[in-house]
């Protein structure tokens, strides 16, 4: 029975289809011999070639399988001993693999070309097994990848710029470059996480981009970033990122140029354009430096700042931010201070610790807080320092370089407050003139004592820092000072009645301590709060004619500009003074004059009632009639007195009336009328002459005209008749009326007013009429 030799046959035959499909399927040779362990695999031709002979070597199976040296003799002479001892050492070995790779000389190709076989003996069979395959292409990557690495170590170890490898925040390269940079041997690099040696302020933003990077995610590919030395030096670089495949692994390949210089310098462009972009929106010093010193602790990241000016060692503008606003201003600048040493040594002064420097006000040590630096820099526009600059912050103070860009900073803020304060002082002197010459107007038309004008001009002061002034004077030889004008900041002042011994005798400024003075000025001074007083004699024509007092709250500084606006107030205040003094004189001698030219006028009006006893006492009713309707009229004062002057003259061409006409007590001829209508032109003649009467003439001149015409001597009509002698009509009409004549008896006076307000209009001005009958109780209507 031989079924299960067949099936054992058929079985056979289906693995050696198996086996054959495999073995072509295979994309490299199958080949075997048999040898014993001490055989030289040189002279034992091959069992066994599988059909891709032909394609792998170029040669055909059986030209192999004839010749037992034909293999070995086509491989590279270079390789061929290796090969040799590969296939030795397997049959040795029996059942390790063995590998090699080694050139062998095509036979179609006509052309070396890399094999790569694979060997394993079993001792049981003695069949050394191999497998050859192709591995040209593999050979030429691989040799493409090692010319490709050892470009990039040969550009990476010239190239100008920082190149590395990082992988799960380790770096696995880093070039020469990066070493020298950083200052660390390439062991420390590669020991610590490639975060250490980035900025602590740019720390999260770079790693939060790497691992983004690294998780497939949109981040900016190049972007700049801070790094710091092994020194502690910061350096900026620009760097670029991608993500490559180390080793079957994701990894970060970067590359950073060094661009420290341009970015400090960037950085000095930019803060430059800050403070210049900042001061330009503002108007006056202080604006300047609040706007100047915002810019800078912002820029520079620093909590707290200060910006101060000095003149004359006195601190007289400031802006603080921080813990600074809360330290109380020294008076004057300490010689040993911080600030002090920074203006005197012209430079920074960096501070490490600023709580424990010994150069630290006492008084200013308890508001700085511990573990801050600081620097301190001179604001210096020209050739001397103005002022200083502190910047200070928590932590280690800044770099060497950010200290250069801190001093840059200071001398673009020494000339914008150079400018500004320039601007300031020029507005302020442009201020101070015009203040002056409002005064000196003002002073030019002082006539009297006013308590409101001097007042004006007391206030003026306040454009200085005092919180009160009294002006005191005398315009009296040997009176004693009395106040004439107080003011304070906080409204009115009543000060004492006189200024008592501190006024008296005083030739020169003095500043004088309220504390512990027992005068009554001193004790009214204390008790609103007034520490100091400030006295400025005040001079005219030679003489003290007052003192101007300034008080104070406390200590005052007054600048050069200041100093010059107050001695320019005290001139003008002196000019008032003496001007009201020499107007009083003046006018007293003017008043003199005046009584004079009354009783003048009066006399010429009394010689005419002298000639004309009946008429005795008109010329002071009807004066004073006049003015009551001039005054109820609406006549300022200087009408008045021409229509005074003119009342009181309005008689005096009489005098040139012979005495048969004038004394005549009955009624006059047409002939004696004719001269009697002569006097009013024989006043105008006499006094056309005296130039203070030139204005009170119309009324002895026009005074008979009539409303109507009717009237002599030129028969004006209606407002061709000058108001005065209108006026004055009116008057005189009611008065002769209501007197007794030679040629009647006077008329009741009902029946004198009747009269006028019948002939309102005919021949008298209704106007005045109207005023007339509307004049109050107690005038001369009775």
């Amino acid at each position: 029975d031989i079924s299960e030799e067949l099936r054992l046959r058929e079985a056979l035959k289906q693995k050696v289809a198996q086996l054959e499909s495999l073995v072509h399927a295979l994309p490299g040779v199958v080949f075997q011999a048999r040898l014993a362990p001490e055989d030289d695999p040189t002279r034992v031709p091959a069992l066994f070639q599988s059909p891709r002979t032909r394609d792998v070597l170029g040669y055909p199976p059986e030209a192999l399988m004839r010749d037992p040296g034909f293999y070995y003799r086509r491989v590279h002479p270079e390789d061929r001993a290796a090969l040799v001892a590969l296939a030795k050492t397997a049959l040795r070995q029996a059942g390790v693999p063995g590998r090699l790779v080694y050139r062998f000389w095509h036979g179609e190709k006509g052309d070396w070309v890399w094999l790569r076989d694979t060997l394993v003996y079993d001792g049981s069979t003695q069949l050394l097994t191999g497998f050859t395959e192709d591995v040209g292409r593999e050979i030429a990557q691989e040799a493409a990848i090692r010319a490709s690495e050892g470009r990039f170590r040969t550009l990476a170890e010239t190239a100008p710029a920082i190149i590395l490898m990082w992988r799960e925040g380790q770096l696995v390269f880093v070039n020469r470059y990066a070493v020298e940079l950083l200052g660390y041997d390439e062991e420390e690099l590669k020991k610590r996480p490639i975060w250490a040696f980035v900025h602590p302020e740019d720390r999260s933003l770079v790693k939060a981009r790497a691992l983004a990077r690294l998780e497939g995610k949109s981040v900016p590919s190049r972007y700049a970033f801070r790094v710091l030395t092994k020194e502690g030096r910061v350096r900026w670089l620009d760097y670029s990122a991608a993500v490559i495949d180390l080793e079957g692994r994701p990894a970060v390949l970067g590359v950073g140029l060094d661009i420290t210089e341009a970015k400090e310098h960037e950085l000095d462009l930019e803060l430059f354009a800050r403070l210049s972009e900042a001061v330009r929106r503002v108007e006056g010093l202080d604006a300047v430096l609040e706007a100047a010193l915002e810019v800078l602790v912002e820029f520079f990241q620093c909590p707290a700042g200060a910006l101060i000016l000095y003149e004359e060692g006195r601190a007289w503008a400031l802006a603080r931010r921080g813990f600074l606003e809360r330290i109380p201003v020294a008076p004057r600048l300490e010689p040993h201070s911080l600030v002090a040493e920074a203006m005197r040594v012209g430079g920074p002064v960096v501070v490490a610790d600023l709580k424990a420097d010994p150069r630290v006000r006492p008084a200013a040590r308890p508001y700085v807080p511990s573990g801050w630096s600081a620097v301190v820099l001179p604001v210096v526009p020209g050739a001397q320092a103005v002022g200083a600059m502190l910047l200070a912050r928590p932590g280690p103070p800044p770099t060497p370089r950010v200290v250069e860009r801190l001093r840059f900073a200071a001398e673009t803020v020494g000339n914008t407050v150079q400018r500004a304060a320039l601007r300031a002082r020029l507005r302020r002197r442009l201020d101070d003139m015009e203040t002056i010459a409002d005064i000196g107007y003002r002073v030019a038309r002082q006539t009297a004592a006013s308590e409101r004008e001097f007042g004006a001009l007391v206030e003026a002061i306040f454009r200085l820092p005092f919180a009160a002034a009294v002006l005191w004077a005398r315009f009296e030889e040997d009176a004693p000072l009395r106040p004439i004008a107080a003011r304070s900041r906080r409204g009115s002042l009543s000060p004492p009645l006189e200024g008592g011994p501190l006024l008296e005798g005083l030739a020169e400024p003095r500043v004088l301590s309220l504390k512990g003075r027992a005068d009554p000025l001193a004790a009214w001074a204390r008790r609103r709060g007034y520490e100091r007083l400030w006295l400025f004699p005040l001079d005219g024509g030679g003489k003290v004619l007052g003192v101007l007092g300034a008080f104070t709250e406390g200590e005052l500084h007054l600048r050069s500009e200041d100093r010059l606006y107050l001695s320019a107030l005290l001139s003008e205040f002196g000019l008032a003074l003496d001007n009201v003094r020499s107007f009083e004189r003046v006018r007293r001698a003017q008043r003199e004059l005046e009584d004079a030219y009354e009783k003048t006028l009066w006399g010429w009006a009394r010689a005419v009632e002298l000639r004309d006893q009946d008429t005795a006492g008109h010329t002071e009713r009807v004066t004073h009639l006049a003015l009551a309707l001039g005054r109820a009229l609406g006549l300022d004062e200087g009408r008045l007195t021409h229509l005074r002057r003119g009342a009181i003259l309005h008689d005096v061409g009489k005098l040139a009336i012979p005495d048969a006409i004038l004394l005549k007590p009955g009624r006059l001829s047409p002939e004696e009328w004719a001269v009697m209508k002569l006097h009013p032109i024989y006043a105008y003649e006499w006094l056309k002459q005296i130039p203070y009467l030139k204005e009170a003439l119309v009324v002895p001149l026009y005074h008979q005209e009539r409303w109507d015409g009717s009237g002599y001597p030129e028969g004006l009509k209606g407002e061709a008749i000058p108001r005065l002698a209108r006026i004055f009509a009116v008057a005189d009409v009611y008065d002769a009326l209501t007197s007794d004549r030679p040629y009647r008896q006077a008329w009741p006076r009902a029946r004198a007013v009747r009269h006028l307000g019948e002939n309102a209009g005919r021949l008298y001005d209704p106007e005045v009429v109207e005023a007339f009958l509307g004049l109050p109780d107690g005038e001369p209507l009775g």
